[in-house]
């Protein structure tokens, strides 16, 4: 949340902020207003100091509309949310701060003391300003505005974190870049610089003077750095190739994990029975979050039972379902080549297109040391086995899963020639990420790395 004496939503400016219960208890009782306000500071000037909490936020008493002469200085723990307005999260607001931030802080200076409030206040008081980063859309560039990356922190239920990442991550970035000269640099949400594939896995792209680019996909990583290679919905993973035979294999895979853990259900509990025979999900779209009122309703009637639809009662037997069968279905070598083919696509360039070249690089970001750069283009190997054309190369395909949690590993050898065979291991997360609960069939599938060992 962004705590500033400046902060706008949508251009509505409100550096009024609400506190936890605590700390306006204690406000309450000493200060013997009956329901106090707290205004965002930027200094104490001759305010006296109300109660014994420190922290570096300072926010001057009201009551109702009247100022008062005191204030409080807490942490930002302390404060909770912006007075009268409903708080927006959003599940990538984490990413796209650090991503942003990790091309801004390369052409916009700031002190390395104090730049997480720096770059908070400067994000609420700029408003339409460009940011100097570029966002591309559907082959034209549009600026990132100061107020947009407002509403980003805002969300970011991590923000001071990863503020610091992306600080972290510019200078790691310039370094990097060495002597090279800065042009222009670019957010790549929805889209690539003119020219570069939109299948490029950068984040964050930089044009240098002489027009050549270089992308960075961004990630944090707490461990071992290894290199992603999807990091999508399932249903549009097998729709990538287009290839209709896979793709109605991952209808399958998800529409019959549904209904086999609908077979599970107590016959005791008649109302959740005749409510999941009703249900259609064959009628439901492949996605993860269209079913949202749709998973609703069927919650409601699994609490009138005492069951717990997002949970143990039916989501973890959906889930673990899907898994299996997915599981499953990559056993038979023409699907985990498939498979594989897949991944290559989302990683490197198509080969036979004529794009721009972007070379990218792996940026493990940190909060509170060095990030990290790894180049992660050029291993000959992973690109061969990605690329496989011959699934009987595919050999003693194994299938890990312990059939309660949503990670899994798939594991074969890959014959390689005549002459060299080598051990392949994919540990692969199958999960809802919908924020609020489960919203739709189409889970979400990710891999830290394919590992040739």
């Amino acid at each position: 949340m962004t705590v500033s004496p400046s902060y706008q939503q949508r251009n509505v400016p409100n550096p009024f902020y609400t506190i936890n219960i605590v700390v306006d208890t204690m406000v309450k009782r000493l200060s013997a207003i009956a329901n106090p306000t707290y205004r965002n500071i930027a200094d104490s000037g001759n305010l006296k100091l109300l109660g014994n909490v420190t922290g570096k936020f300072l926010f001057q008493i009201y009551d109702g509309d009247n100022a008062k002469e005191s204030y409080i200085s807490i942490r930002k723990k302390d404060i909770t949310g912006h007075l009268g307005m409903k708080a927006r999260k959003d599940t990538t607001a984490s990413s796209n701060v650090n991503e942003i931030l990790s091309v801004f802080f390369l052409i916009n200076e700031y002190k390395p003391d104090d730049f997480v409030r720096q770059v908070e206040d400067d994000s609420c008081k700029f408003g339409d300003k460009k940011t100097g980063v570029l966002n591309p859309i559907q082959g034209r560039s549009t600026d990132v505005t100061y107020q947009e990356l407002c509403e980003l922190l805002d969300k970011d239920e991590t923000a001071e974190r990863d503020i610091k990442i992306g600080y972290a991550n510019a200078i790691a970035i310039k370094k990097d870049l060495g002597q090279s000269q800065i042009d222009k640099v670019f957010w790549c949400p929805r889209g690539k610089p003119p020219g570069v594939s939109d299948k490029n896995p950068s984040d964050t792209v930089v044009q240098i003077k002489s027009g050549d680019y270089i992308g960075y996909s961004n990630k944090i990583a707490d461990g071992k750095d290894q290199t992603p290679k999807f990091n999508t919905n399932l249903f549009a993973y097998f729709g990538k190739l287009n290839n209709r035979t896979q793709v109605n294999a991952s209808k399958v895979i998800i529409d019959s994990a549904w209904n086999n853990a609908v077979k599970t259900i107590p016959k005791k509990n008649k109302l959740v029975t005749a409510a999941m025979n009703a249900f259609d999900i064959t009628k439901e779209k492949y996605s993860e979050s269209a079913s949202r009122d749709a998973f609703g309703a069927l919650a409601s009637v699994f609490r009138d039972e005492s069951l717990d639809f997002y949970k143990e009662d039916f989501y973890y037997k959906f889930r673990n379902n899907l898994i299996s069968n997915l599981g499953n279905h990559l056993k038979v070598p023409q699907n985990l080549q498939y498979f594989l083919n897949t991944i290559y696509f989302y990683t490197y360039e198509d080969p036979t297109a004529n794009f721009v070249p972007c070379p990218y690089k792996l940026l493990i970001g940190r909060e509170d040391m060095d990030s990290t750069i790894k180049d992660v283009s050029d291993n000959a190997d992973l690109k061969n086995v990605l690329l496989v054309k011959d699934p009987k190369q595919l050999q003693k395909i194994k299938f890990n899963y312990d059939k309660r949690s949503q990670s899994f590993n798939m594991s074969f050898d890959w014959s390689v020639n005549k002459k060299t065979t080598k051990s392949v291991k994919i540990p692969i997360t199958c999960r809802t990420r919908a924020a609020g609960g489960w919203a739709g069939k189409s889970l979400f599938i990710t891999t830290p790395g394919v590992k040739i060992e």
